[in-house]
């Protein structure tokens, strides 16, 4: 039967979000900075292709994404961010090679128009992410190291970390781990060192630096969040839920959202459905609501019901929370034991996200099937 299933929330859908307020750090995909709001070269004469580009791209259409940025490029319209932007589409797509082309003629393009450091370094860092993922270890790594000497050292160090996690060499990691936690202590700063980690089969060293995180003295309802999902990463579901419980009656969504799951993995989907039938009349959550009223009707062996918030939550286009929800049906259709529905389905999926580990291993489950 599936092994996973994925679980949407703001906290989680921040990792893919394009052209979004700059979160300091990336988690665990694609390097992010300040993507294409207010970055790089001001608009020349003609920037409707780009800013087409752009809608495409944040809603995950990376055909249109892609035609709309080579036609800014052939009308000479922010060239840089146009080619930056075709390094993305094939970032998302697995095709790094193609990825390192479009970064570095990015770079060639600001080297000659340019101003702006900021909008630099943000490709840089995409150049530097797709060099680590087609093998060019050296050239990720020197890149990196130049860029602990620009803006963002603590976003430099904890990406060259990870990096060196990914390849399995510990030591040097949790050298630059250890700086970045040093110069910037922080929930967020642990929590994504914990998720490196644990991407890199590493998740007990990770713990050591939740639990730092835990020594931080609760001031507001953000530390409450934070601090119930780090016991919640931790396997303490009871703390969990008592700070999600408190975050949540300060006003937190977020924690309205995770409290659900911790309720769910407690076989509690009754209090699971009342966090998530909060969320439902709100506009900017409901996606994610009925992706977790959906795990609650798989947990209780209700598969149609699922999948009927499943459509629900699908018809609110919300492409932070799509992903989540075309994954879990998926899962629906395995334990419905309909594999031929699963792989229709799975097939459509990795074309659309190539990167998703998880479909990558189920993929090869219903290969079996």
């Amino acid at each position: 039967m599936m092994r996973q299933i994925m679980f949407a929330s703001k906290e989680r859908a921040n990792k893919n979000k394009i052209c979004r307020k700059l979160r300091t750090l990336i988690l665990a995909g694609t390097a992010a900075a300040v993507l294409f709001a207010g970055c790089g070269k001001a608009p020349e004469k003609n920037s409707a292709a780009y800013d087409k580009a752009v809608t495409a791209l944040e809603s995950g259409d990376y055909e249109t994404a892609m035609t709309q940025f080579k036609t800014a490029i052939d009308q000479d319209s922010r060239k840089a961010e146009a080619y930056r932007g075709e390094g993305i589409v094939y970032m998302n797509q697995g095709e790094y090679a193609s990825a390192v082309t479009m970064f570095e003629r990015s770079l060639d393009t600001w080297e000659r128009d340019g101003s702006d450091k900021a909008f630099k370094e943000d490709v840089q860092y995409y150049l530097a992410e797709a060099y680590a993922e087609c093998g060019r270890q050296e050239e990720a790594l020197a890149l990196y190291t130049e860029l602990a000497n620009g803006l963002t050292p603590d976003r430099a160090y904890l990406m060259r970390g990870k990096a060196y996690a990914s390849w399995q060499d510990l030591d040097n990691a949790t050298a630059d781990f250890d700086r970045v936690i040093t110069e910037m202590p922080s929930y967020e700063n642990c929590i994504q060192i914990y998720e490196i980690l644990a991407d890199a089969s590493r998740e007990a060293d990770g713990a050591a630096y939740l639990s730092y995180a835990l020594e931080h003295k609760i001031s507001n309802n953000e530390d409450y969040y934070n601090q119930g999902l780090i016991y919640y990463y931790l396997g303490n579901y009871e703390d969990a839920r008592k700070n999600l419980q408190t975050a949540a009656d300060m006003g937190s969504l977020d924690a309205v959202i995770l409290l659900g799951k911790v309720c769910i993995d407690n076989n509690d989907t009754a209090a699971a459905r009342e966090a998530y039938q909060k969320l439902v009349n709100d506009e900017e959550n409901r996606a994610t609501a009925y992706n977790g009223l959906a795990l609650c009707d798989m947990a209780d062996g209700d598969y149609d019901a699922a999948l009927l918030d499943i459509s629900k939550g699908i018809a609110e286009n919300n492409p932070e929370v799509t992903e989540s929800l075309l994954f879990n049906e998926i899962v629906i259709y395995e334990r419905m034991l309909d594999f031929n529905m699963a792989k229709q389905k799975m097939q459509a999926f990795v074309e659309k996200y190539p990167d998703n580990a998880a479909a990558r291993r189920e993929n090869l489950f219903l290969a079996s099937r």
